[in-house]
């Protein structure tokens, strides 16, 4: 591959320099530059325009990074960003494709790496077998859902009981009662604590 300028950004040291080391056997005139953080990538002030991708967690400790995504789209449509994360969450690879974020793998596909980099650079997008099977799937199930079932779904993982979840929806408690048994045979759940794992995985809170 011919000498690019890739950003990695990523809090997780170990991985950090995992992923530096690969880049740096796939492409040896590549420059290399790698943040910890957020904050460290924006002191350091570099001119992103002349950068060829960026390469990111999408969990960091010091900013929102869909608000630094968001704000770097909008700045540099041109810097092609790839995400390599633990989170296998639709709610996140929604939000990510919807900023305009061009590719998804999760930390343990770090063997696809090369290739989704390559893909991207090629000016195409790269989401790994395993994150679009995934959200095919959790696509599906969601399309049996009623807007006033997922409404429900959110506020029953805020923490509402059915009494207050009836009240702000101007509902009766046994109308909600009958959605949440609805929802359960829907998504096959047995229990409102996994009508709450179901929420975080589906919905941005």
């Amino acid at each position: 591959m011919k000498s690019k300028k890739i950003i990695i950004l990523d809090d997780h040291t170990l991985f950090l320099k995992g992923m530096e080391l690969i880049l740096k056997e796939y492409c040896p005139n590549c420059d290399i530059y790698t943040y910890q953080s957020i904050k460290k990538l924006k002191h350091d002030r570099l001119n992103l325009r002349k950068f060829d991708l960026l390469v990111s967690d999408i969990e960091l400790p010091d900013e929102d990074t869909f608000s630094f995504f968001s704000l770097l789209k909008e700045n540099y449509p041109r810097l092609p960003i790839l995400i390599v994360s633990m989170h296998k969450k639709n709610a996140i690879i929604k939000k990510c494709k919807a900023i305009g974020i061009e590719g998804y793998l999760l930390k343990h596909e770090d063997q696809q790496l090369t290739k989704a980099i390559t893909t991207i650079l090629s000016g195409k997008e790269y989401f790994s077998k395993t994150i679009v099977d995934f959200c095919k799937q959790t696509n599906n199930i969601n399309e049996n859902l009623s807007l006033r079932e997922e409404e429900i779904i959110k506020l029953i993982a805020k923490g509402h009981p059915n009494q207050k979840i009836a009240l702000i929806l101007t509902l009766s408690v046994e109308t909600i009662k009958t959605h949440k048994r609805n929802i359960k045979l829907k998504l096959n759940l047995k229990s409102t604590s996994d009508i709450i794992d179901f929420a975080k995985n589906n919905y941005l809170l």
